[in-house]
């Protein structure tokens, strides 16, 4: 199976896509609930400065304060997919779940 693009996952996500993202006013690839997603699709591995995420969480809260999530597709043929959010955010979900 080959790699999906980022409009692929978007769609496959049921996510609302961002128009010319990340190239004017609008950050993210996409809308997702009260989340800010960018997608990043990757051969073997991922790396997350610092940096980069303090501007994720910038543009998420500046996209009507929403939360920043990162989507992480490794493989070439699109076999994982994970999301990256704040801890907080991760204990917040825990609460009242089976997951508890």
């Amino acid at each position: 199976m080959p790699k999906r693009t980022e409009k692929e996952e978007i769609k496959k996500d049921g996510a609302q896509g961002v128009k010319n993202s990340g190239r004017g006013m609008l950050k993210g690839d996409a809308k997702l609930g009260k989340f800010l997603v960018d997608y990043k699709h990757n051969g073997k591995t991922f790396t997350l400065t610092r940096e980069a995420w303090r501007k994720m969480r910038k543009d998420a809260w500046n996209s009507q304060y929403r939360h920043p999530c990162i989507s992480v597709v490794l493989g070439d043929d699109s076999d994982t997919k994970v999301a990256i959010i704040e801890w907080s955010l991760f204990r917040e979900l825990l609460k009242g779940s089976d997951y508890e």
